[in-house]
C-alpha cells in the first residue's frame, strides 16, 4: 500500500504520449492554402461592414443620451426644469418696484397722511452725541458754538 514507484525511470512514462496523427502532413499544404485564400478574398458581407461601421456610433449615441437624461433627472428633482427666468426676473423687479421706487416717489409723498416726527430735546440731542462722538470731537463742536 505504501509502494513508491519511481516514475522517471519506467518505462511507460519515457516513451512521448503526443502523437501525430495519420496522414496529418499529407494533406497540410491543401488545408493551409484553402485558409490563405479564404483571408485573401475581400469581404464583401454589406451586413457585417454596415455593423462594424454603425456600432461605434450607436454607442456614442447612447452615451449621449444617458448622460442628458442623468441631467434632466437632475433638473427636474431639484424643480429648476419648468422655472421661467423671464418670470423670475420680472417678480424680482415687481418686489424692488413694491418695495424702493413706489413709496419713494412724490406723488405718494404727497398722497400720504403727514408722519409727525418726535420733537428732539436737549437731553436727547446730547446723548446722541456722546454715544457716537469722541471727547476731542465733542471738544471741537464746544469750541466752535463760543
Amino acid at each position: 500500500m505504501n509502494e513508491q514507484k519511481d516514475i522517471l525511470h519506467t518505462p511507460e512514462t519515457r516513451e512521448n504520449p503526443f502523437r501525430m496523427p495519420e496522414g496529418y502532413f499529407d494533406s497540410f499544404e491543401d488545408r493551409l492554402m484553402a485558409r490563405i485564400a479564404a483571408e485573401e478574398q475581400p469581404a464583401t458581407s454589406r451586413k457585417v461592414r454596415f455593423w462594424t461601421v454603425l456600432k461605434p456610433a450607436l454607442t456614442l449615441a447612447a452615451m449621449f443620451a444617458l448622460v442628458f437624461g442623468m441631467g434632466y433627472g437632475v433638473l427636474s428633482l431639484t424643480h429648476t426644469l419648468g422655472r421661467d427666468k423671464a418670470a423670475d426676473v420680472a417678480a424680482t423687479y415687481a418686489t424692488a418696484e413694491e418695495e424702493m421706487i413706489h413709496p419713494a416717489s412724490l406723488i405718494n409723498y404727497y398722497q400720504s397722511e403727514p408722519v409727525e416726527e418726535p420733537e428732539l430735546d436737549e437731553e436727547t440731542i446730547v446723548d446722541y452725541l456722546a454715544s457716537s462722538m469722541s471727547f476731542s470731537e465733542l471738544a471741537e463742536i464746544y469750541a466752535q458754538s463760543f
